[in-house]
């Protein structure tokens, strides 16, 4: 690491989650900051409204001159650019150029090589991914053994997609992130093992949902990792729309039609579900074991903020102040096998005061039942 505090360049960063980054940062303070992005009027606009040690700079995330430019004598490269799928391993492998450490708040575009000379690699330091692989962790830290547990995920959101949030969402199915309709079981990814769309009521949320069974291959990599009996994972749809936009494009009638005009109809359909209604992201974790005696037992955690993308910033401010401080081993990682669950709730917590954050408790309608405890302050 170079001298002083440390130089944290965000790729992206007067976008919506780059500068909930960057805000982040900024608050928690210990570090410096580039603003980069095609647009260096945007960049310093950001820059003068963030205050601190910020400075900005232009980035164009698809060329590889401009990025190993931009990136130079950072110590840490966080990307949050987009859409993360089109722009490839550019930015990754900028970082690796310039000796820095790397964050990425999306998956890193798939296990692909990593690249000569690379440090430290945190992949998947968003929303989700990310902060949906703590929850398996948040839950199995205080119980053992494991290998009894079964871990069953919700992500319920709503709200009007971005055009590059549906692009990588689009892209994202295409890509390996996960197996429909599949779950873990006993060591191994059992295809087919569930049934499609159900109406369910998911704790937090006050009223029943659509869920879809979609095993993601972070908690594949989670359920090995703690040696879970059973795991499954479910996205969640509170609205018609998107998901009929959604299983369109799954049964191929919108293939003949360009990306972007795919993203487009994902844009206009998460619009028609979001009117007239407050935008929300919700993801749950169940887990379930015996408990003294045998008796059946269950834990449950709910995370609820407003802002997807703030909190995706909010997560990949955190890995990319740990990476920063030299507290990630070198190596490539997925941030939810890296991270420390409460730490990253609490900033959660400090800096987007709307999240809701509950555990070990049932949740009803959205409002902690009788008897719920709390930990550290959580609710």
């Amino acid at each position: 690491m170079s001298g002083g505090a440390p130089l944290i360049g965000i790729l992206g960063g007067y976008g919506a989650v780059g500068e909930a980054a960057a805000r982040a940062l900024v608050a928690e303070g210990g570090v410096r900051l580039r603003i980069g992005g095609r647009n260096p009027e945007a960049a310093a606009r950001c820059v003068a409204a963030l205050g601190g040690e910020c400075e900005a700079a232009e980035a164009d995330a698809r060329s590889q001159e401009s990025l190993e430019r931009f990136v130079r004598g950072c110590d840490v490269l966080l990307h949050c650019a987009g859409p993360a799928y089109e722009l490839g391993d550019g930015p990754r492998r900028a970082a690796a150029a310039a000796g820095a450490g790397y964050v990425d708040v999306m998956d890193g575009c798939g296990p692909g090589p990593a690249p000569a000379g690379e440090r430290t690699a945190v992949l998947s330091a968003g929303l989700s991914p990310g902060l949906s692989g703590l929850l398996p962790r948040l839950l199995t830290d205080e119980w053992q053994p494991r290998e009894a547990a079964r871990f069953s995920g919700y992500y319920v959101s709503l709200g009007a997609f971005t055009r590059t949030g549906a692009v990588d969402y689009l892209l994202s199915l295409d890509r390996g992130y996960g197996t429909p309709r599949a779950q873990w079981r006993d060591g191994r990814v059992v295809h087919g093992a569930l049934r499609g769309t159900e109406r369910r009521e998911v704790a937090g949320v006050p009223h029943p949902v659509t869920t879809y069974p979609y095993l993601t291959q972070e908690l594949v990599g989670q359920a090995r990792a703690l040696g879970l009996a059973e795991a499954r994972w479910y996205n969640a749809f509170d609205g018609r729309h998107l998901l009929d936009a959604l299983n369109r494009f799954r049964a191929g009638d919108d293939r003949s039609d360009s990306l972007e005009a795919q993203a487009l109809a994902v844009v206009r359909a998460s619009t028609l579900d979001a009117l007239g209604r407050t935008p929300y992201h919700v993801l749950c974790g169940e887990l379930e074991f015996p408990g003294p005696g045998g008796t059946p037992t269950r834990r449950t955690a709910v995370i609820r903020g407003e802002d997807g993308s703030a909190m995706t910033g909010v997560v990949g401010a955190v890995a990319a102040r740990e990476v920063a401080r030299g507290r990630i081993p070198r190596g490539v990682h997925r941030a939810g096998q890296v991270l420390a669950p409460r730490e990253v709730l609490d900033a959660l917590r400090r800096h987007l005061p709307g999240t809701v954050v509950v555990l070990d408790g049932e949740v009803a309608g959205g409002v902690a039942a009788d008897g719920l405890v709390l930990e550290d302050g959580l609710l």
